[in-house]
């Protein structure tokens, strides 16, 4: 996987009722000091992007308001992008930043596409909504994005985070995992490779006559085989020079179920995960799996593609 250069910071404006606010929203100043962060430990640029979609507001207006409000909704979005590239030179890292008027989800896929930027890194969506953390933006990012995209959740910063790395054993899980093991090495993480592979058996061959040892037995070595699929994964990294080791599970039952229990059973900080893998041992994260998965998630999400995504995006 290329280097971490160049990151994209999703800001979003909006606060209460207004369309560009100078004090940000909890999850977009999360964003923010977590990019700057991100940006110290690779040595990367930041560009801080903020995308307005103003079309439900000028609908219904003439050629020359419809400018006039783009022009000063504009201008109060560069004031106030100024004020965090200040932030992030107080802290030793280099940035810029654009404005854009259209859907964001889609202005930033464009923007990462035009200037090949290596990471996008935004907030999730904004506390009071119920059930899924990530909205729509996100969630379209999480699909189109040709780049990582890391969501960030506003949580309590813990003194050595929780990873998990969700393998189904392909390159795109192999590429996560040298990734994090990279990370780790710059600063200090809990690692957890995990694979979740449904091999309750007795409901399958349930009636066939197979005893229940058998039974046991099958799922005993399907588990060992996963177990040393993982083990082979994590040999072609330099594991073995982290604080904390990288600890290996198995997990029983569905992905879109064991993983997210498994998180917030083990007060997981952030998902490592791959959205479009190609095949793995028990076909994990293929159609839908992965979007199940992120309805039942409440961490961060860091997701990658294969390196041969083509985003479907498109400038018109």
């Amino acid at each position: 996987m290329q280097s971490i250069n160049s990151i994209l910071v999703g800001v979003d404006l909006t606060h209460a009722d207004r369309l560009v606010a100078s004090d940000l929203n909890e999850q977009t100043a999360e964003a923010v000091e977590r990019a700057i962060w991100v940006a110290r430990m690779f040595n990367a640029k930041l560009e801080f992007f903020a995308a307005i979609d103003l079309s439900a507001h000028t609908k219904h207006l003439i050629q020359e308001d419809r400018d006039h409000l783009h022009k000063n909704v504009t201008d109060e979005a560069i004031a106030v992008m100024q004020t965090l590239i200040e932030q992030a030179k107080e802290q030793g890292v280099d940035s810029s930043s654009k404005v854009a008027l259209g859907p964001p989800w889609r202005e930033i896929i464009l923007e990462v596409i035009k200037n090949n930027h290596d990471m996008v890194l935004v907030g999730t969506r904004p506390h009071g909504f119920t059930g899924r953390l990530f909205g729509g933006t996100v969630m379209n990012l999480f699909r189109q994005c040709p780049c990582p995209v890391y969501a960030v959740k506003v949580d309590e910063e813990p003194d050595v985070p929780e990873i998990v790395v969700a393998s189904d054993m392909s390159e795109v899980s192999s590429d996560i995992l040298n990734f994090i093991v990279n990370a780790a090495q710059v600063a200090d993480m809990k690692i957890h490779l995990v694979h979740a592979i449904d091999t309750r058996l007795d409901e399958r061959l349930k009636g066939l006559g197979i005893n229940e040892q058998t039974l046991k037995k099958c799922s005993e070595d399907i588990q060992e085989e996963v177990k040393n699929e993982l083990n082979e994964q994590l040999a072609q990294t330099d594991f073995r020079t982290l604080s904390y080791g990288v600890q290996v599970h198995v997990l029983d039952g569905s992905p879109e179920e064991a993983i997210p229990a498994f998180i917030a059973e083990n007060k997981v900080n952030l998902l490592a995960m791959g959205t479009l893998a190609r095949s793995g041992l028990s076909g994990f994260f293929i159609g839908n799996t992965a979007e199940r998965m992120l309805e039942k998630v409440h961490c961060s999400v860091l997701t990658f593609k294969p390196a041969d995504f083509v985003s479907p995006v498109v400038p018109e």
